[in-house]
């Protein structure tokens, strides 16, 4: 029977990072990875093609919302194909309570292997109420918890995080208490017996408060093709369309911008991130701006537009 695995984490955690390093460790299965990207542009499903994998791309719905129906058609192809796993990186605002319904519906063709999820170390302390609710449901489901960016944060980083992360569990109406199932370790000295230990760490279905919402209602998209100046130029508007009230409270500016010399950046920010690197295999790119209560006018003026010369 195919295998599902879910690996959640809200918005700009690193679940694409971290699947990368998982697939190192699959190598030898048949897999699958079903992306699903809020915005329509699959930006993370570039970021995995040079995988040695299947990779399918739902974008431009919320995986919990409008795609649903399709999520579950994914599923029930990858069991007809004989795939051996299915890892599934949803949206970061995916409710992962409805993972569960969704696998009643192919019950007998897949079965749940893992729910992990992926915590930014330095998670913001002031999220939305709704923001909190969806990381409330990843952490009621998971059967392990693992930290993102803990390095360098200084010693008792992991333990505030946990800390922080049981007092929004206990905020959010749900009575479990992370401990060892928290992993926080530098994901480059991950080995294959941790990788192992993390495909059988299982999930959980505590009783806990639903908060269920239509996603597509509560959290904005934007996107734009328009331009920079450059490497300097890009870093100091994506500090500012993160930073300035004016542009709405943005929790996540990822894709790729043209300069005006043609050079190409990909981009992948967070309120605590801003991550550019040129890049020159692009033919066509776009930058998605996620977050809620956005200014689509004072987003379109962040960048420069593309007819400028």
């Amino acid at each position: 029977m195919t295998r599902v695995d879910l690996i959640t984490g809200f918005l700009g955690a690193g679940k694409t990072t971290f699947i990368h390093r998982y697939l190192e460790h699959l190598a030898d299965r048949r897999v699958l990875v079903i992306e699903n990207e809020f915005g329509s542009v699959g930006v993370d499903a570039r970021l995995l093609r040079d995988e040695d994998c299947d990779i399918e791309d739902l974008s431009g719905v919320c995986m919990c919302c409008r795609g649903r129906g399709q999520f579950i058609g994914m599923l029930k192809d990858a069991a007809a194909r004989g795939i051996d796993r299915v890892l599934v990186e949803p949206s970061g605002i995916y409710d992962v309570d409805e993972f569960f319904g969704v696998m009643d519906e192919v019950r007998g063709l897949c079965e749940i292997g893992s729910v992990v999820a992926i915590v930014d170390a330095r998670v913001p302390e002031t999220l939305s109420p709704e923001s909190e609710a969806l990381m409330f449901s990843q952490l009621m489901a998971a059967g392990a918890v693992v930290l993102s960016k803990a390095q360098g944060e200084g010693e008792g980083a992991a333990a505030r995080t946990v800390a922080w992360l049981n007092g929004l569990i206990l905020k959010c109406g749900g009575r479990r208490v992370l401990n060892d199932e928290v992993w926080a370790v530098d994901w480059d000295a991950l080995t294959d017996g941790d990788f192992e230990r993390l495909m059988a760490c299982g999930y959980r279905r505590d009783e806990h408060p639903h908060h269920g919402a239509n996603h597509e209602e509560l959290y904005d998209t934007f996107m734009t093709a328009d331009r920079c100046e450059g490497e300097a130029d890009l870093l100091a508007r994506l500090d500012a369309v993160m930073r300035e009230p004016q542009f709405g409270r943005v929790l996540r500016v990822k894709g790729y911008i043209r300069d005006l010399d043609g050079h190409w950046y990909e981009v992948n920010c967070t309120p605590e991130d801003r991550a550019v690197r040129p890049v020159d295999d692009v033919r066509k790119g776009v930058l998605v701006v996620i977050g809620q209560g956005l200014s689509e006018a004072a987003l379109k003026s962040a960048f420069l537009p593309k007819t400028r010369t």
